[in-house]
């Protein structure tokens, strides 16, 4: 049985190395990686079997911070991201040409996160990139509950957890479109 548990600082320098991180979130264990990192995500892509006309999350530590990326945000929707951030809402987003082609996609727009579980703030105090975020599942599967089951299960030897206690939400973060205000996973 392997098992590959980080502290914060380790969790730092292995995304930093390009490699998958298995981390908590508010609800479930996800798969990250650094999200400037093309070779990172299309690896994720691969042991999740993941179509890659679907795309990931990010969590990003601010918005402020992930803005050279975006089209301009008004100051309505601004003042809306604010009210839910940080917290356990994703917002699709309309992003410029100065994002990285392997982020993009046909919808014009990325999904983003400003998290408010404390161990991935805490990342991101030491973490000055953005993470994907995905489940820690095969793609159309069932989410795995055990870090140490997860490192067990995908064939990849690189792989370790950021170990940090999982949030008590039940359910994954909402998703909304930034521009609609739809719903797209409640």
């Amino acid at each position: 049985m392997k098992t590959n548990s980080l502290n914060i600082d380790s969790s730092v320098e292995w995304l930093n190395a390009g490699k998958i991180l298995i981390h908590p979130t508010e609800s479930i264990w996800g798969l990250g990686c650094d999200a400037m990192n093309e070779k990172a995500v299309n690896l994720i892509f691969k042991i999740k079997k993941r179509d890659k006309k679907k795309s990931f999350i990010l969590l990003i530590d601010s918005l402020i911070s992930f803005e050279k990326y975006l089209q301009d945000i008004d100051d309505k929707d601004r003042f809306y991201l604010d009210e839910h951030w940080p917290g356990p809402y994703t917002f699709l987003v309309k992003y410029n040409d100065n994002l990285p082609s392997h982020l993009k996609n046909e919808t014009g727009k990325i999904a983003i996160r400003v998290s408010n579980h404390l161990p991935i703030k805490h990342l991101f105090k030491s973490y000055t990139g953005f993470i994907v975020s995905t489940s820690a599942n095969i793609s159309g599967e069932e989410n795995m509950h055990d870090p140490d089951e997860i490192i067990n299960f995908f064939e990849y030897d690189e792989l370790a957890y950021y170990d940090e206690l999982l949030g008590n939400n039940k359910r994954p973060s909402k998703i909304i479109d930034l521009e609609s205000r739809s719903i797209i996973r409640a």
